[in-house]
C-alpha cells in the first residue's frame, strides 16, 4: 500500500476534511497505530487562524504521550520541504510550556491546559514533534526539528520525559505503510555474526538460539535506529534515566560486561529468511527486533569509545517466518509483558468471535487486533469500546484510556457481553456522526461562518469529555427521539438497513438526530461549567435527560425522525 491507496481507501475522511489534512491525520495514525481516523481528526486537528503554529495536537492517554504536528503539502516537485514550517514547532512548544493561557484562543485552550496538567502530574512519558509533508526528507528540516526538540527539552525541566522530533516525508511515510503490511521495515541483507546453536522449527517457522556481540547490536542500531522496531509494539523507550530498566541495562554493561549474558534476557529478532552457507556464514533477509527493544536501544545508544562492546555477549533468538498470520502471533506473544496487550487477551474470546461472524454476515470487516486500519470501513474492537460504554450510560468510564478499560473485566462485559453486531454498528455510526459534526463545525470556524448557536456547540465539543456525555444523553432519550418504546442497550439498525452498506451511510442516518440534540444541549449545558458538573454531580445526566426529553417532545422530534425510527429495531 502507498499513501495514494490509503487516501483512496479513506475517501470519506478526505471528503470531510480535505486531502491535505487527511494526509496529515493518516500519517499521525500510522505513527500512533491508531485505527479511528475520524476520531483522531476530530480530536487533534486545530481550527485555522491564530492556531499558535499548531496544525495538530493530541494527548494519547494510553501511551502517556503528547503529539504536536505541522503539515505541509506541496503541489510542485521539490527537493525538500520548507524548513521554516519545521521551526514553527518552536512556537508550538512555547505555547505548550509557558504561553499565557488567557491569550490562547478558546479552540486550543482546553487541550493546552490538559497537556500542561498531565506534564505537571507526571502523566507524560513522551512528547513527539512531527513535521509531515509530501517531499523528500532533508538535512535543513532535520536541523530545525532538532532545534525545536532541544528547546523543549531544555525548558520542560523534566528529564524523565522522552522528547523526539520526526520528519515524515515521502520516504519515511512509505516505510511506515510498508511496515503495516509486513511488520519488517528493514529488508536489507544483513550478515549475522553468531554461530547458530539450538535449532527449532514449526510448520511455518524456523528458529535458532545463539550468542552475539554487543558491538554488532551497536552497529545495527547506529545504521537503522527505530526502524529495527517496526514489528515491536513498544519500540525503544530511551536509554538514560528516563526509564529505570534501560538505566539498569546500561549500568550492567558499564560495570560488569562479562556478566551481561547472565543478567539480561537477551533479544529476539524476526527475519523473513535465514540463510547459512556451507562455510557457516549466516545472512538475514530483513530484520526486526520483536523482543528486547530496550536491550538493543540501550546498547546502541552507548558511547562505544568508552565501553568495549565487543566484550559484551547477548543471548539472541532468531526466528525465520514469512507467513503473515504466524508473524502476527509471534509478535503478539513475544510482547505479552506490554500493557497494550490488555485487549489482545480478548481477541480469541468467544464473544468477540461471535461478534466478528455477525459483522461478516452484515458485510463488514471487524478486527479483533489493535493498530492502524488501512481500509476506511474496517471496524475494530478498540474503536468501539469507549463509544459502547458511553452509550450504555458510563460516559465517565468511557473517557479513560483504552488500556485501563480492557483491564477491568466488568467494563469489557458492559460493552460487549450479549451485544449484537447490529447494535455495535448502531453505536459506532453515532460516534462517527458526532466526529463528523465536530469536523463540520471546525470547517465553518475556519471559514468564519459559525452562527452563535454553533459557537456554543463547538465550545462543548472541544471538551474531550463531552462526546461520551452526548452519546449517553442520546441513548437516554432514544425512545423520545423515535417515538416508540425501545431499549437503547439492544437497539440497532434493522438487518436490511445494516447489511451491505457503509459506516458513512449509516452515520449519515444519525446526523439529523445529532443536529436536533446539539442545539437543545447548548441551552442546558454551559461549556465553562460542564466538566465541573459532570465530575461532581451524579444526577447531572438525569437532569439533562429530563430537560432534553421535554424539549424533544415540545418540538415534535418523533415526527421529524420517523424515517430514522423506521430503520431501527431490537437487535
Amino acid at each position: 500500500m502507498n499513501m495514494d491507496d490509503a487516501l483512496l481507501a479513506n475517501k470519506q475522511l478526505v471528503d470531510e476534511i480535505g486531502r491535505d489534512d487527511a494526509y496529515l491525520v493518516l500519517t499521525v495514525a500510522l505513527f500512533l497505530e491508531e485505527p479511528d481516523l475520524s476520531g483522531l481528526a476530530a480530536a487533534g486537528l486545530t481550527e485555522g487562524g491564530n492556531d499558535k503554529k499548531i496544525d495538530f495536537i493530541f494527548h494519547d492517554t494510553d501511551a502517556r504521550r503528547i503529539v504536536f504536528a505541522q503539515g505541509y503539502m506541496s503541489t510542485k516537485n521539490s527537493d525538500a520541504a520548507p524548513a521554516n514550517k519545521a521551526s514553527d514547532l518552536n512556537t508550538a512548544c512555547a505555547w505548550l510550556l509557558a504561553g499565557d493561557v488567557s491569550l490562547v484562543p478558546q479552540k486550543l485552550r482546553d487541550i493546552i491546559v490538559s497537556c500542561r496538567q498531565a506534564i505537571e502530574q507526571g502523566e507524560i512519558d513522551f512528547i513527539d514533534l512531527l513535521y509531515v509533508h509530501n517531499l523528500p526528507e532533508s538535512v535543513n528540516v532535520s536541523r530545525e526539528l532538532q532545534t525545536a526538540e532541544e528547546y523543549l527539552r531544555s525548558n520542560i525541566n523534566n528529564e524523565r520525559i522522552l522528547i523526539k522530533s520526526h520528519e515524515f516525508g515521502k520516504s519515511k511515510i512509505h516505510h511506515l505503510l510498508a511496515a503495516q503490511d509486513s511488520h519488517i521495515e528493514v529488508t536489507d541483507k544483513i550478515p549475522f555474526p553468531g554461530k547458530l546453536g539450538i535449532l527449532e522449527k514449526g510448520d511455518t517457522w524456523n528458529a535458532a538460539v545463539t550468542t552475539i556481540s554487543g558491538s554488532w547490536v551497536h552497529e545495527l542500531y547506529a545504521k537503522y535506529g527505530d526502524k529495527l522496531y517496526s514489528a515491536n509494539y513498544r519500540g525503544f523507550l530511551g536509554a538514560d534515566g528516563r526509564k529505570r530498566v534501560n538505566s539498569g541495562i546500561r549500568e550492567s554493561i558499564e560495570k560488569t560486561p562479562v556478566d551481561f549474558w547472565a543478567f539480561n534476557n537477551g533479544i529476539t529478532v524476526l527475519t523473513l529468511k535465514l540463510d547459512q552457507s556451507k562455510k557457516g556464514l549466516v545472512e538475514l533477509s530483513g530484520i526486526s527486533v520483536i523482543n528486547g527493544a530496550q536491550t538493543t536501544g540501550s546498547i546502541g545508544s552507548m558511547d562505544s569509545s568508552k565501553t568495549k562492546l565487543s566484550d559484551v555477549k547477548v543471548l539472541c533468538r532468531v526466528i525465520e517466518c514469512s507467513d503473515q498470520p504466524t508473524i502476527d502471533k509471534i509478535v503478539r506473544f513475544n510482547n505479552t509483558q506490554n500493557v497494550i496487550t490488555t485487549w489482545d487477551q480478548f481477541s480469541n474470546d468467544q464473544e468477540q468471535k461471535r461478534i466478528g461472524d455477525e459483522f461478516a454476515d452484515l458485510g463488514f470487516n471487524y478486527s479483533r487486533k489493535r493498530g492502524f486500519a488501512g481500509a476506511g470501513d474496517q471496524i475494530g474492537i478498540e474503536q468501539v469500546l469507549q463509544p459502547l460504554l458511553a452509550y450504555h450510560g458510563r460516559p465517565q468510564d468511557a473517557v479513560r484510556g483504552k488500556n485501563q478499560l480492557f483491564v477491568q473485566k466488568q467494563l469489557y462485559q458492559n460493552a460487549f457481553d450479549g451485544k449484537k453486531a447490529r447494535h455495535i454498528l448502531f453505536v459506532h455510526a453515532l460516534s462517527r456522526a458526532i466526529d463528523n459534526k465536530r469536523l463540520e463545525l471546525k470547517a465553518k470556524s475556519n471559514e468564519g461562518t459559525l452562527i452563535a448557536v454553533e459557537e456554543k456547540q463547538i465550545a462543548l465539543l472541544r471538551n474531550l469529555n463531552f462526546k461520551p456525555f452526548l452519546m449517553a444523553v442520546i441513548a437516554n432519550s432514544l425512545e423520545t427521539i423515535v417515538g416508540v418504546p425501545c431499549d437503547p442497550l439492544t437497539t440497532g439498525f434493522k438487518p436490511q438497513q445494516a447489511k451491505n452498506t457503509t459506516v458513512a451511510e449509516l452515520s449519515a442516518r444519525w446526523v439529523p438526530v445529532v443536529d436536533t440534540i446539539m442545539p437543545l444541549l447548548t441551552a442546558i449545558v454551559q461549556p465553562d461549567t460542564f466538566f465541573r458538573r459532570l465530575s461532581s454531580d451524579d444526577g447531572f445526566l438525569s437532569i439533562v435527560k429530563t430537560s432534553t426529553d421535554a424539549m424533544l417532545t415540545a418540538t415534535g422530534a418523533a415526527e421529524k425522525h420517523k424515517t430514522f425510527a423506521d430503520m431501527v429495531a431490537p437487535s
